[in-house]
């Protein structure tokens, strides 16, 4: 694993792993976490480098998609 990952560019197997904690996390939520709702979140960031980047690695919806903003006010709206 060389640097950063670039958006475009394959993932490696190492990738994959790095990444494992962010989808698992996704499964349990039912939506893309933020960068606090997972614990490996600064391993996944040095990989990735911004937050965005490694959600369309593992191709997951990005913060701001509006399934996701619905998804995450409909969350706050059931936990009040």
């Amino acid at each position: 694993m060389n640097g950063q990952w670039k958006p475009g560019q394959p993932l490696t197997a190492e990738d994959r792993a790095i990444l494992a904690p962010l989808l698992a996390r996704a499964r349990e939520l039912g939506r893309s976490p933020k960068v606090g709702e997972v614990p490996e979140a600064a391993r996944i960031k040095a990989r990735f480098r911004i937050w965005k980047y490694a959600l369309m690695a593992a191709g997951l919806p990005v913060m701001n998609d509006p399934e996701q903003v619905r998804a995450r006010e409909k969350e706050k709206l059931e936990n009040q």
